[in-house]
């Protein structure tokens, strides 16, 4: 069963409602306003059931030109207009203006019922049928159905209802994946029921005792209680269905004009890249013009930033960027119209190509022709536009929400391959996308820091680790970014430019051996602290055996940090114990201990190895830091878990 809304659209006082009621049955005008002064001010809705059991959801949006930005929120995400004119009037202002915002939204199929055919003589009908169809002739509407009509009479109703029906039998239905998103248009309060908002689904679907997000300038995490379709209890609501949602959790005071029911949490924007096309016909608009955008029920101060031109002229269009005075929730795809800042004039309109873009400077030529590419419709280009935003490589869920578009719609991109120049990877947080340039460039940086960091670390006989190289690379901790890294010095191995080493990376042609020259220093500093016994060494005598063998203070540097990571030093305060000392000092220290059950002391310890009080101490502290002994007063004691040595 098919979801679709029709939507009105027409001049003040052409019939809208009073068609509507003859159609349905139902009232749409049900404020004291709307009855005192006799025309349509807020949406009106009802709904016309169809033969196989489905019903179209109609919006009656008002006519009068004070409230065109009401009837812009209704059209929004309806699927089709019923364009209506009086006979009796003909074409007036707010026709051509409707009929304008209709093919700016995007709605290009719909019928036009001549109303109050009545009221007019067959000649003047014909005639008005003439002006009709010159207006329509370069429209959307250009083959739409003319149908005289008189709610008053009856006249026509049925052959409405039937075309009505074609239109519903040849409509496809709104698919139902992806993110669920209704803008609010009205908000009221029952008793025993609480807050209840209304609004048409624009995409997705939503259950009843689902959590939903309500995006606006304080969000918040709502429960639905409550769903109806049509006056009719359902527990799911979907694109394409006129809808109230009864919310757990929302007072009436919070409401605000443009706040939107989605089932994730959305990012706002403070700006947008779009197609902007300007339909009015002795408009310009300038480098940074103001203007009021207006999408869903959103309506919102706004500058447009002409990006590759100084001026757009009525008839012209162009890629633009719209900076909008508060944040907004958009989506890649959203119709969009604007008018002038006294609202009195509609401007034009477009669609969103990029819901969170980088700011642009002018004129860049490599930018416009990318957009231009986003500009058809092309989800993938967007993907891959997104990818060189971050400069990084993104989850197929971080791409969604950067997008505010589903999961599955990325992940089925990445499945079909249909997006170029971009790599998949399997990473711990999901499936995940790569430029393909990104890694070209990557890749060439990788075998350089590897390259570099064996000129900078010649002692190393392992190489750098991955957290050595995501640092060196600038990129941000993350499983993500591990998980690719991981699998481009895979692919380096594979091709033989890197090698691998306990899980560090060396270049492929270096074996890791140590130059003879610098070989012959280690050992010599090695040698140097190995000779000194129990005596602590001092820094003039390593300084002495450095000037004697020209080894310069850095190389000296790098030699003795080489001794301490390998293990075959141990630096203890502001010296260096070679470890044979050590490994021969606990030995003693375990024996002497086994036998000597109350402990020994700092002196005794000295004794036992014919060594000054220095390096006596020193010793003793590295004991205790290992878990050998422990201190009790003066006496250290073998701790009972020491590990055996």
């Amino acid at each position: 069963m098919k979801h679709l809304i029709m939507g009105t659209a027409g001049h003040v006082d052409h019939g809208k409602t009073a068609l509507i009621k003859a159609l349905t049955g139902i009232e749409c005008d049900t404020h004291k306003e709307e009855k005192a002064r006799g025309i349509t001010i807020h949406l009106g809705f009802a709904c016309l059931p169809m033969p196989d059991g489905g019903k179209i959801g109609i919006i009656d949006v008002p006519g009068h030109r004070d409230f065109i930005h009401t009837m812009v929120s209704g059209a929004s995400g309806i699927d089709f207009v019923l364009l209506v004119i009086a006979a009796d009037s003909g074409v007036m202002p707010q026709t051509r203006e409707h009929l304008q915002i209709m093919e700016i939204l995007g709605i290009k199929r719909g019928i036009v019922a001549l109303t109050k055919s009545d009221l007019v003589e067959e000649d003047l009908l014909e005639i008005c049928e003439i002006d009709v169809r010159e207006l329509l002739d370069q429209s959307v509407l250009k083959d739409a159905p003319l149908i005289r009509v008189s709610a008053k009479t009856g006249q026509g109703l049925e052959e409405l209802k039937t075309e009505i029906g074609k239109m519903y039998e040849s409509t496809a239905g709104r698919a139902t994946e992806g993110v669920f998103r209704m803008y609010i248009d009205r908000i009221f309060s029952k008793s025993g029921f609480g807050t209840i908002v209304t609004g048409t689904v624009i995409g997705g679907h939503i259950e009843k005792d689902q959590e939903v997000y309500l995006l606006g300038n304080s969000p918040k995490i709502l429960r639905i209680r409550r769903m109806e379709r049509h006056g009719e209890e359902v527990a799911a609501i979907q694109a394409g269905d006129r809808a109230s949602v009864n919310l757990v959790g929302l007072e009436k005071s919070e409401f605000t004009r443009g706040m939107v029911i989605a089932d994730r949490e959305l990012k706002s924007t403070s700006m947008a890249d779009a197609t902007l096309q300007i339909h009015a016909e002795k408009c310009k608009l300038g480098l940074w013009s103001k203007v009021v955008f207006h999408t869903g029920t959103c309506e919102q101060q706004a500058r447009v930033h002409l990006i590759n031109s100084d001026k757009l002229a009525g008839g012209e269009s162009a890629i633009v960027q719209i900076h909008f005075a508060e944040p907004v929730y958009l989506q890649h795809g959203d119709r969009f119209v604007i008018r002038n800042s006294s609202c009195d004039l509609t401007i034009g309109g477009g669609e969103i190509i990029d819901a969170a873009p980088l700011h642009h400077r002018r004129r860049p030529e490599k930018l416009v022709n990318e957009l231009e590419l986003v500009a058809k419709n092309k989800l993938h280009e967007l993907v891959a536009l997104e990818l060189k935003k971050a400069r990084t490589p993104l989850t197929a869920a971080q791409i969604a929400k950067n997008l505010n578009v589903s999961g599955s719609k990325v992940l089925k991109l990445i499945e079909n391959r249909t997006v170029k120049g971009v790599l998949r990877f399997d990473t711990r947080e999901g499936p995940a996308l790569a430029l393909q340039s990104w890694l070209d460039t990557i890749r060439g940086e990788i075998v350089s820091i590897v390259g570099d960091y064996r000129k900078k670390n010649p002692l190393s006989a392992k190489g750098i680790n991955l957290e050595e190289l995501r640092s060196t690379l600038k990129l941000e901790k993350s499983g993500v970014i591990d998980d690719v890294l991981l699998a481009v010095v895979k692919g380096l191995v594979e091709k033989g430019r890197l090698r691998e080493n306990a899980k560090t990376w060396l270049a492929g042609d270096d074996s890791g051996a140590v130059d003879s020259s610098l070989a012959r220093k280690v050992e010599l500093v090695e040698n140097f602290f190995s000779s000194c016994g129990m005596q602590a060494p001092l820094p003039n005598q390593l300084k002495e055996l450095a000037d004697r063998e020209k080894i310069a203070e850095k190389e000296l540097k790098a030699i003795v940090h080489h001794l301490v990571s390998s293990g075959r030093i141990v630096k203890a305060e502001d010296t260096h114990i070679h470890v044979s000392i050590i490994d021969d000092c606990r030995k003693k220290l375990i024996d002497k201990l086994s036998q000597c059950r109350e402990g020994i002391k700092v002196a005794d310890f000295r004794d036992l190895i014919n060594g000054n009080r220095k390096i006596c101490l020193l010793l003793l502290a590295h004991f205790d830091a290992e878990g050998t002994t422990v201190r009790q007063g003066d006496f250290r004691l073998l701790k009972p878990t020491a590990p055996p040595k």
